[in-house]
């Protein structure tokens, strides 16, 4: 499938219509003579890559921490590259360019929050994540709401996706959904596409209708700081958030319609917060996540309970099985966390815990930590959470 053949890739931050074309500068606005620049799919997957700098000495690619891509100057003073396709790096992939020694972001590409910034990137098709397409099917809402937060002392905003059934009436239960570390709360929906996800799988009876709330889990107020997993952020989505969503929507208000997920950093936030809080949520997901504080070499093997006390309330088997109905994790097999993923599943064996029938332990191969492998990952939560 390339670049332009589902209009699913053209849904980005800023704008859903595709971008225009780079014209040269100083030119008037009807002599229009488009640039071979941006960034566009292959017919065959390659990524072709141009960047307008007549005047650099050197123009590179920064896919995160991958090398980068070194560009090539032509006559026209256009900068070009090709990315050779990798069944392996497919999915929205963040870049950078590098403009003498300056990072930069062309206003000439998709954007998307990530990195604590805007940045660029590129959406490669992936055959194996074919639910994030858009579709002629029923399609849920998108609503930003504004919620004052007496915890963290500033307004803060949120995300809510609304099942397509819901203006017909009815309640409907609710999950939680956090993003990772350097991300915000427009990341499920910009790089992950969760609500054409949840359209298609909804659409094709494999998962149940439900209302997604993302707010945003980096704090601000008086921490603005990446502060506790637990405190201040678990203060203000059970005594500001919820209770603003259960006052404005139609959810069903008990923890057997309510759950928590989230991705790496939200994924621990969900097990401390889920776990802590047995008496709200009776759904967990752990998307590229872990049950434990990690965060560095020696927390990732860290097995202490006394760090992690929230997984006593887990190990307390009888009334785990009791109270949550499902504690999903899953990851990917290239995942540069999966180590602590490890150690999570060592911990688990060691307590006696995994033949536990509400433990889901999915294993997408061949995936790495990003929102590639979030599509994949919650496709397979969305399709056993609330049943």
């Amino acid at each position: 499938m390339g670049q332009n053949e589902n209009r699913a890739f053209d849904a980005q931050i800023c704008a859903f219509a595709p971008l225009k074309a780079q014209t040269l500068p100083d030119k008037a606005f009807f002599e229009y003579k488009a640039m071979d620049t941006g960034v566009r799919v292959l017919e065959n997957g390659d990524v072709y890559i141009g960047y307008y700098a007549p005047e650099a000495k050197e123009v590179g690619v920064y896919f995160g921490a991958d090398p980068r891509l070194q560009m090539e100057k032509g006559e026209d003073g256009i900068w070009r590259a090709t990315l050779p396709f990798n069944k392996e790096f497919v999915g929205p992939k963040g870049f950078t360019f590098r403009v003498d020694g300056a990072d930069v972001v062309s206003q000439f590409c998709p954007t998307f929050f990530c990195n604590n910034s805007l940045m660029n990137y590129v959406e490669i098709p992936d055959p194996n994540a074919p639910y994030m397409t858009l579709r002629d099917v029923p399609h849920g809402s998108i609503v930003t709401e504004y919620y004052y937060s007496d915890v963290l002392e500033e307004w803060e905003r949120c995300l809510i996706y609304l099942p397509p059934s819901y203006q017909e009436g009815g309640e409907y239960p609710v999950l939680y959904l956090q993003h990772g570390y350097s991300e915000n709360e427009t990341s499920w929906i910009y790089n992950a596409k969760i609500n054409f996800i949840l359209d298609n799988l909804i659409a094709d009876g494999k998962a149940l209708p439900f209302i997604v709330v993302m707010a945003n889990g980096m704090f601000h107020g008086k921490y603005n700081i990446f502060a506790d997993f637990q405190d201040p952020f678990e203060k203000s989505l059970l005594t500001c958030l919820i209770p603003f969503i259960e006052k404005k929507y139609r959810v069903i208000k008990d923890k057997w319609h309510r759950g928590i997920a989230g991705f790496s950093m939200g994924s621990m936030q969900s097990s401390l917060i889920g776990l802590h809080n047995m008496d709200t949520f009776a759904y967990i997901g752990l998307l590229s996540g872990f049950m434990r504080h990690v965060g560095g070499p020696e927390k990732d093997v860290d097995k202490s309970l006394e760090v992690n006390n929230h997984l006593l309330k887990m190990f307390d088997r009888e009334n785990f099985e009791k109270e949550i109905k499902l504690f999903f994790r899953g990851i990917g097999s290239k995942d540069g966390t999966k180590k602590a993923f490890d150690v999570d599943d060592e911990l688990l064996e060691e307590h006696g815990m995994t033949d536990c029938p509400n433990l889901v332990r999915f294993i997408a191969e061949g995936y790495p930590h990003d929102w590639g492998t979030m599509r994949i990952l919650f496709t397979e939560f969305a399709q056993k959470v609330f049943k």
